[in-house]
Order: C-alpha cells, then structure tokens, then sequence
C-alpha cells in the first residue's frame, strides 16, 4: 500500500531508480578493480602530477651503455647526472647501502648534478626525497674507495696489498686514487653489464681474508662492453648472448710479480687492464679463433672511441683457452703472449 500523499505510480518509479543506481554503483565497483586508476598504482613520486620523475642520465653508464658503477673518495663532491621530469623543488637526497638499502647519511638538499659522498668506505646507492616519498636511484652503484693514503706499509686493513714501483716505458703512472673495499654481502654486485666485483679480485692466497681491496677503473669496463657489443653485433645482431669470463682484473702488486710474463709494472696493478676470454663465435668454447676475433673487435673499438686507446695482447696456444688482455693505458700498444 502507498504511504499517505503517494501514489503507487510513483513508489514503481522509486524503486525502479533505485535499482538502477544500485546496479550503475555496482558496475562502476568492478571496472575500479579491472581498471584501477592511475593515482592507485602510481609511485609515491607520480601520486602528484606536478611531481617530478627521477632517474639516472644515460651519460652515467658510459659510451657503451652498460656501466654500473662509479668510483669516488669520501665526502667528495661529485657528478651524479639525473633526469628529472616534472618541478624539481623541494628534493633531497641520501644515500643507502647497495647490499641491503640501509640508510647511511640523513637527507639533505638536492641542487643540480652534484653529490657528496658517504664519508666511509663502501658500496651505495643514490635515494631521492621528497615529501610523498622516496625513490632508490638502483640503475647505478657508487663505491666510495678507500683512499689510497691508507695503506700502511704493504698492507690496507689486513689485506696484503704490495708497494708500487714507477715506470711504464719509462713514464710513471700515478698510483690508485683508491681501493674499493669488497666485502661478503657486496661481492657479487654488477658493475657493468656483464661483469661484477668478484671478476676484479686478485686472485691470490687472501681469499679467506675480508675485507678485500680492488683497484678499478670504469673506462676499462666501458671498453670492455663496447667489445662485447661489437662481438655481438658480429655474430648478427646486438642482442646476441655473449658469454665473457674475466680471467684476470685488478692485481695487487705483490701478486704481480709471481704471475708467469707478467709485466713488471702490469696495467692490472692500476685497476684499468682486464683479460677476457670470449666465446665470440657462440659455438660453446673459447679457441684460438675466438681471441683473434675478439682481437678484431677491439681494434674497431679503439678507433670508433680513440679515448679508449691501449693496450692489445693475445694469450694461449692452439691446445689452450686463450684470452684477449686489453686496457685503457691511453696510447696502442700491441703484443702476444
């Protein structure tokens, strides 16, 4: 029965749009859930239209593309190109260990490209703040080294190191600015794209001790992924899997001077020098031919990238897994093993 003043006419239409509603309400629940807003599922930085996108510049993982890592001292003031989309005010930044995102430095003013590092030695990355929240920077490391005047004697904490002698063809080459300090949790981080710490570490009677000290520079690991580049881009194509193992990075110099025709003041004691050995024709082993095309490649390199200018040294037999040695001493020089 009608309520007093209405008709029964007028009770269908109500409850008709009432039904309506509910099924326009109910409708509308399910596509917020098969299609949920972009406010949902944007990132503490994109909750604000007007707030800015952050990420590392390309210019930061050198000409190749494939650099993980840069290498500072200390408490220096230095380069970490950022894009940013969007109003850059009000950011900060701080730093956070790369093993594990700890945080290590309060936040403080963002203003330009330029940082200051961690005041202590170790692996890190970059965090951008802001009100909203917070964004790791996770495309690249920062290794802030253990300067070189910390070594005592031969030895940086324990770790056996050596003493350095000048003269490379009758120049002498400046020492290490610093060691980067390698530890259990950090060991296995990528510093390029094919290549991490463990691939630099002397390999000496010390693999018991931690930390570990390393010597590296960040243009011999650009070269060596501009030849891993060209080596796949010879087989076809630039998205061809490459297989690399790195058979010597950094050495100390006391190792140095008991490894078999190594040279006296080896470019591996100065952190810019690698061997590589390089399936180049992906046919599942390292040969003789492998080294001479890897050879190859690495000339084309130094004369797309003359900057990139160094050494070339063709080790192994025909019986053996050869290797292809390369650095970055900054002049051609040519040899075999």
């Amino acid at each position: 029965m009608p309520l007093p003043g209405e008709s029964a006419d007028g009770g269908s239409r109500a409850g008709m749009w009432a039904l309506l509603l509910g099924a326009l309400a109910l409708v509308g629940a399910v596509l917020l859930i098969l299609h949920p807003p972009e406010l949902l599922l944007a990132s503490p930085f994109a909750r604000d239209r007007r707030a800015p996108s952050v990420s590392a510049s390309p210019a930061v993982f050198g000409r190749s593309g494939q650099v993980r890592i840069q290498m500072v001292l200390p408490n220096e003031s230095f380069e970490f190109p950022l894009e940013v989309q969007g109003d850059p005010a009000g950011l900060s930044y701080s730093w956070v260990r790369a093993q594990d995102s700890a945080a290590v430095t309060p936040s403080q003013p963002l203003a330009g490209a330029v940082v200051i590092a961690p005041g202590f030695a170790g692996v890190y990355r970059l965090e951008v703040d802001r009100e909203a929240g917070h964004r790791i920077v996770d495309s690249i490391l920062v290794a802030v080294m253990v300067p070189f005047s910390a070594k005592l004697g031969q030895s940086i904490n324990g770790y056996r190191i050596g003493n350095y002698r000048s003269g490379i063809d009758g120049e002498a080459p400046p020492t290490p600015r610093g060691f980067i300090e390698v530890t259990p949790e950090t060991v296995d981080l990528a510093v390029s794209k094919h290549m991490k710490l463990s691939d630099f570490i002397t390999h000496d009677e010390q693999q018991d001790r931690w930390p570990k000290y390393v010597a590296l520079d960040a243009r011999v690991l650009d070269k060596a992924e501009l030849i891993i580049a060209y080596v796949g881009a010879f087989r076809g194509g630039r998205n061809q899997t490459v297989n690399v193992d790195v058979h010597s990075g950094f050495r100390s110099p006391v190792y140095n001077r008991r490894v078999p025709r190594a040279a006296r003041d080896s470019r591996h004691q100065y952190g810019d020098a690698a061997d590589l050995a390089i399936d180049a024709d992906g046919d599942g082993r390292v040969t003789w031919r492998d080294g001479m095309l890897v050879s190859l490649q690495v000339e084309q390199v130094e004369r797309d990238f003359p900057q990139y200018a160094g050494g070339l040294g063709l080790y192994g037999n025909l019986n053996g897994v050869p290797y292809v040695h390369i650095d970055v001493r900054g002049k051609k020089v040519r040899w075999k093993g």
